[in-house]
This record gives C-alpha cells, structure tokens and sequence, in this order.
C-alpha cells in the first residue's frame, strides 16, 4: 500500500483529498496529518483514518503535527511515498522544498511555491528523482493536455472572474470581506478566494505554468470563464485547440495526481457541458490591476516573488479588516516599486532572503 502525507488537512484541499481517499479504499495509508491552528477538525480526521474509513486493512497510527517545524515536517516527508501540498501561501515552500529534496512523489495545491521557486525546485528534482504533480485546476489541465511529440503554441487559462467579475474600480471601492469570500463557483479557504477575486490567483498560475512546463510567459494567456467548465486550453501549431472540460470539483484533480499515469473510473457524478454554457471574455486589467503588472514586469524574475510576499501581507490585513479591497493592490505596488529593480537572486536561498526582507520591511510598516 502507498504512504501518504497529508499537510494542510482541514483547508478546502485537504478535506477534499480524504474525500478522494476514501472513494479508493485500501490504495493509500495516511501516515500524517498537518493543520495550522485547527486542532478539533485535525484530531477528528485522525480519529477518522483507521479501520474501514479510509484503509480497512490498515492499522498503522496516523501522526498528527499543528503548526509542524522543519525538523517535524522533513520526519513525517521521510515516511510517505506521496506528499500532499494543501499548505496556503508562502509557507507551503517548506513542505515543497522538503518532498522534492527527499526525492518525493509531490502532489502540489500551493501554487505559490511553484510559481516563485518553481526553477529550483524542478532543478533539484532532477537530481533527487522528486515528482512534481500540479493539483491546482489550470495547470493541471494544461499537464492532462499536453502531449509529447505535439507542438504548442500557447496556452489559455480560464478564470471565473471571481465575486466581482464586471466590477468598476468604483465598484470596487467599497466591498466588504464576505463579499470578497463568496466566490460565486468555487468552495476554497479565505487566502485563495481573496486571491481569486484580486485575480492575483491567475498572475500565480501564469507563472506555475511557466515553470512546470516551460511554456514562455508571453505564451500563457488568461481569459474570463464565469461557468468554470473549461478549465484550460491549449492551442496547437496546427491551428487547432484543445479544451480541459469538466464541473468545477477539485476531487477529479486530486484523483488524477493521485494515479497518474493510470486512471480509475470516476466515483462521482459527472455533469456534462452544455453549449450554452460556454462564455469567454477577456479580463480588465485597469481594473484587476495584478493583469497590469504582469503585462509590465512579467520578464522580470523578482516580480512573482514580491507579489506573493506583498499579497500575503495584504490579503491578511484585508481579512482583518484593516485594508480595503482596492488597498491590496495599493499595498503591493508599495512593494513593487521598492524592491522590482533589485538584483534577482540567482539560488533558492537568495530567493529565500529577497522574500524574508521584503516581509520584514513591510510588517514594521504595518505594526503600530
């Protein structure tokens, strides 16, 4: 039986994931469970594991970590075949960078951790043997798209154009926090509905896809799907393309990482397209201004990096109450024009270092 490694369990991801597991009883053995600060729904899914819910043929005690350390998180990596990334934000890198250097199979949700590192982490997979499997929906269509010996000429990802799809800037300037949480196709935690009604979550994307697969920037295009059914396209050099159509449930993702190459038949009911279903506008990036910005500094290395620190500290405040929505994007510019014309690091350490000053720079600013 296959080990896993589950780090962000109670999050959006990780209650899916042991929904997956358990449609495929008896091929995986959870090992560990990881949650940030939920301890109920952490001891509850632990409880849940052996016996007939997810193993029934499996005994083994499932460790369980809050807010786990290196140290605890390279030990629970060490004892699984399969490391489950549902960490949000930066901290997720840990966990990435942790799989990869153990030579782990590493099904990734943290799409920060590719998009700002993704380089390394694919250089050092290379020499650990490491697997890097998309969970998020877009990349993983494009992987579930593209062929080997076919030759593309660029790739589309969709987006819902979240909460506020067809907003003003004036709309725009005084939406609440629950406006901003309810996504209107999509159930996912606070950090990624945020990021997915800025669209920063698509700025991200463009650059995880960018690394996964080295598909050039100016080769990755975004377009507004409000039905989210397609989830990708791919558009080959022979004028033809390719489309990734299914519902929006990130539990057939999970599956397809889960057992790639081979595929089980679906345990849930599919609902099929219809035609009148399917609408494609193109975003405003005057508006949704992280569109802007990747126009402008898409070429520039530091660019993702500083984003993603930027926009971890902003959608936190935001959560909080002490930003507004337009402040987000106003914040991060703050960052940008201070940090986008430094030298770009050459290692993922000097990644690291670029990341940690600009957080701590801007977290004095915040303080009172």
């Amino acid at each position: 039986m296959k080990t896993l490694a589950l780090f962000g369990s109670t999050g959006s991801i990780g209650k899916q994931t042991l929904e997956v597991l358990r449609a495929f009883p008896g091929e995986f053995e959870v090992v560990g469970l990881t949650a940030l600060k939920n301890t109920d729904l952490l001891t509850e899914q632990a409880k849940s594991l052996p016996g007939q819910s997810l193993h029934p043929q499996g005994t083994s005690h499932v460790q369980t970590f809050l807010a786990p350390t290196s140290a605890q998180t390279a030990a629970l990596v060490a004892q699984a075949d399969f490391i489950i990334n549902a960490v949000p934000g930066f901290d997720g890198l840990a966990v990435s960078l942790a799989a990869v250097r153990a030579g782990k199979i590493l099904l990734s949700a943290n799409k920060e951790s590719l998009a700002i590192a993704g380089k390394f982490l694919r250089e050092l997979a290379a020499k650990t043997g490491a697997q890097i499997r998309p969970l998020d929906s877009e990349a993983s269509a494009i992987w579930q798209l593209l062929t080997e010996h076919e030759q593309i000429s660029s790739v589309t990802l969709t987006c819902s154009g979240g909460p506020f799809r067809g907003f003003t800037r004036e709309q725009l300037a005084n939406v609440t926090v629950e406006q901003a949480l309810a996504h209107p196709t999509w159930k996912m935690g606070p950090k990624v509905s945020i990021d997915s009604a800025t669209l920063i979550n698509k700025v991200l994307e463009v650059y995880e896809v960018h690394n996964l697969f080295d598909i050039p920037l100016h080769d990755i295009h975004v377009t507004i799907h409000p039905q989210s059914m397609v989830h990708s396209m791919v558009h080959t050099k022979t004028g033809a393309t390719k489309m990734h159509i299914t519902q929006n449930d990130m539990r057939l993702f999970i599956s397809y990482a889960l057992h790639y190459p081979e595929q089980p038949e679906c345990p849930w009911p599919i609902e099929r397209a219809r035609r009148s279903e399917m609408d494609f506008t193109q975003p405003d990036p005057e508006t949704f201004r992280s569109l802007h910005w990747l126009k402008l500094h898409g070429g520039n290395p530091n660019f993702p990096i500083i984003l993603n620190a930027m926009n971890d500290l902003a959608v936190a405040r935001f959560l909080r109450g002490e930003l507004s929505f337009l402040g987000i994007y106003d914040f991060i510019e703050e960052g940008l024009e201070r940090y986008l014309w430094r030298k770009p690091p050459a290692t993922l350490d000097e990644l690291l270092v670029l990341h940690d000053e600009i957080t701590e720079a801007f977290s004095k600013i915040l303080q009172p």
